[in-house]
């Protein structure tokens, strides 16, 4: 029986094991100031930090060195392990921004900073359970890294190797960590804040962007003028998590009126950033997600009343203001989109890759080979995770895929209440939905599957003692 706690006690002796004791009072509260009054002045400051990154490209280098200086401090010196989560959310929630800003950082740093901080942190505390079954996902997809070398440079063998496994590896070990890891519900709530601050920063760009173009059009594609002029597919997903984010934090009965108002508010503001990047993805994984959470939601019976009140409130604001406002605003293309159920190609990327999976089934191709292999006309990278273990590592890649399913099982068998669910489930649903639509371009799938490995304690298990069986 291993007692795990989320925060390492201000006495721990390192290295070695630590006394669990009762997490510290939330720090806005110790600072005499409530949290509907400080949540919202962080918002409001991140959406004016979207903009002034973009348009002052120092400010980005700042920000980028000093999240990055703050996760190596805390990583290795900091005696609350919280700090840490706090920074690889933030990182999770800010990597798209800083692409969005031209920051001078190499494009997988989201994935090796939060790596690098989370294994830090592990070696640290002497925290090393838990890791065979993570890294056996991972071991299964290195056999197929050793094909490429026949006939690929040193140099594109490398890129290809670390933009296509650099996401299992941060799913392996954010899961690994995270297995070891008890979240109250103050530390959930100031994890989802630390998430949505930078996804609000980058709702602001969107909006900067759409309110400055002096020409928009709008058609039955995604569109970049509506995007902050960057991907809409990865600023969709980012966007449909930050309101995923506060949808979950809102039904605890320990949030205030006034911060559940903002966090509606947040929300809204969010999904309506997603949706006008006419990217489909994210805006269908956070829906499914919040609906497959409410499921679990509605069993408390705490929550059924406030949660029926809210879904009627939600609706009603949706369907007849947001809506109709934006389909007037689009000419009626938004409506248009979101009622086409085509898979803009991905279904042809798949039944290819099956194809490459079918023509090499043992070792697959290679990390990033099958885009070569395809018959048809599309040569992109993979947009579906799980076609491309399959045709870019065999029956290993195909043995990593039930692996993960079998982890994603274990992490909702493990959750004890109906909150507790709600949130694995969403966490969940919403990385494979990700990871279905495109891939792991970013950290945020696996951070989001690694962080439902984590035993989440509500209200009536306060006090309770919780274990890990291996």
């Amino acid at each position: 029986m291993i007692d795990r706690t989320f925060v390492i006690p201000l006495n721990q002796n390192m290295p070695g094991g630590f006394q669990p004791r009762q997490f510290h009072q939330p720090l806005m509260r110790v600072w005499g100031i409530p949290d509907s009054k400080v949540v919202p002045a962080l918002l409001l400051l991140h959406l004016a930090l979207g903009p002034l990154l973009v348009f002052a490209p120092a400010l980005a280098v700042l920000h980028v060195g000093a999240v990055s200086l703050l996760g190596v401090w805390w990583s290795a010196l900091s005696p609350r392990t919280d700090h840490v989560v706090w920074i690889c959310a933030y990182i999770t929630g800010a990597e798209v921004m800083w692409r969005m800003a031209d920051a001078p950082i190499f494009w997988e740093y989201g994935k090796y900073s939060v790596i690098a901080f989370l294994l830090l942190t592990m070696i640290r505390t002497g925290r090393f359970n838990g890791a065979f079954l993570p890294f056996l996902f991972f071991a299964l997809l290195l056999p197929s890294s050793i094909l490429p070398t026949v006939n690929m440079g040193t140099e594109d063998l490398r890129k290809q190797i670390s933009f296509n496994l650099s996401g299992p590896l941060a799913l392996a070990v954010c899961t690994w960590f995270f297995w070891q890891v008890t979240f109250s519900v103050e530390q959930l709530q100031r994890m989802f804040l630390a998430l949505i601050c930078p996804i609000v920063s980058i709702a602001s760009i969107v909006l900067f962007g759409i309110l400055a173009s002096s020409k928009l059009s709008f058609n039955n594609s995604s569109n970049f003028a509506t995007s902050g002029g960057y991907g809409p597919n990865q600023v969709s997903a980012i966007l449909g998590l930050g309101a995923l984010a506060a949808f979950l934090w809102i039904f605890n009965k320990s949030v205030p009126r006034a911060l559940k108002i903002t966090l509606l508010v947040t929300a809204l503001f969010l999904l309506v950033q997603s949706a006008l990047t006419f990217s489909r993805g994210g805006l269908y994984a956070a829906g499914v997600s919040a609906i497959l959470a409410s499921l679990y939601l509605i069993r408390d019976r705490r929550l059924r009343a406030q949660f029926a009140l809210g879904a009627v409130a939600i609706f009603i604001l949706v369907n007849f203001l947001v809506l109709p406002q934006l389909d007037q605003f689009t000419t009626g293309a938004l409506s248009k989109r979101f009622s086409d159920t085509r898979m803009s190609g991905r279904d042809k990327i798949i039944m290819e890759d099956l194809e490459v999976f079918n023509d090499h089934p043992l070792f697959g191709v290679g990390p990033g080979q099958a885009r070569l292999y395809r018959q048809g006309h599309n040569k992109s990278a993979a947009h579906t995770e799980f076609s491309r273990l399959l045709a870019e590592h065999g029956v290993f890649g195909l043995a990593a895929l039930l692996l993960m399913m079998g982890l994603a099982l274990r992490h909702f068998r493990k959750a004890q209440t109906p909150q507790a669910k709600a949130v694995v489930v969403a966490l969940t649903v919403w990385s494979f939905l990700i990871m279905a639509s495109v891939a792991m371009r970013t950290v945020s799938p696996a951070f989001l599957f690694g962080l439902g490995a984590a035993t989440f304690i509500f209200a009536e298990q306060n006090g309770a003692r919780s274990s890990s069986e291996l």
